[in-house]
């Protein structure tokens, strides 16, 4: 008889358009970097919509739209930061179009500053596209998938995952309130359909 176990399963499915801005890693065709550490960027933000179904254990579903944003802002002559901003929001607009061509979104984010220990709230409106800019073409579609199993004494995990993804490029505009407004540039992103799921068991003791 095989011993009692208790599960926990977590699950996504639907769409997300990652993005990030003055983010650290070099990209390809660029110079290595000087040797030692890197300097932390003038400006750092990771943003991550998703739309779709996340379940977080039986009969715990959730559906919407959910918005991720850090913002990490320093200064150019210190290098000390001035601003970290992370920040969440259910009520948002993101559309993504049905061949992951385009998307946008229009969030107003809730937060918490870690440099002032305060409260703060972000606005951010960004656009993607997965035609380039320079040939006019559109990004092919790229299917990925994947699973993985780990299994030691009586623990294990399956993780799995696919997705159809276009390369894109994002841009638009955030703005702290009452702080600055900050021009987000074309930056490398991606237009995402994603499956994803964790499954994991535990012997009981």
């Amino acid at each position: 008889m095989s011993a009692a176990s208790s599960s926990q399963v977590i699950q996504f499915n639907g769409l997300i358009s990652p993005a990030a801005w003055g983010a650290p890693f070099q990209l390809p065709g660029s110079p290595p970097p000087e040797p030692g550490m890197l300097p932390p960027p003038p400006l750092l933000v990771v943003l991550l919509p998703s739309d779709g179904h996340i379940m977080t254990g039986p009969g715990s579903v959730q559906q919407g739209i959910f918005v991720m944003l850090l913002v990490l802002m320093t200064d150019p002559v210190t290098n000390m930061p001035t601003l970290n901003f992370v920040g969440n929001s259910t009520m948002a607009s993101f559309q993504v179009d049905a061949r992951l061509t385009s998307a946008s979104l229009s969030a107003t984010l809730q937060g918490f500053d870690l440099v002032s220990f305060s409260p703060k709230t972000v606005t951010i409106s960004v656009s993607w596209t997965a035609i380039d800019p320079l040939t006019g073409t559109l990004s092919p579609i790229t299917r990925t998938t994947m699973e993985s199993r780990v299994r030691f004494g009586g623990f294990s995990l399956l993780l799995h995952m696919s997705s159809q993804m276009r390369l894109a490029t994002a841009s638009g505009t955030l703005a702290v309130v009452g702080g600055p407004t900050i021009t987000l540039p074309p930056a490398p992103a991606t237009i995402a359909r994603a499956d994803f799921g964790i499954i994991t068991r535990t012997p009981l003791a």
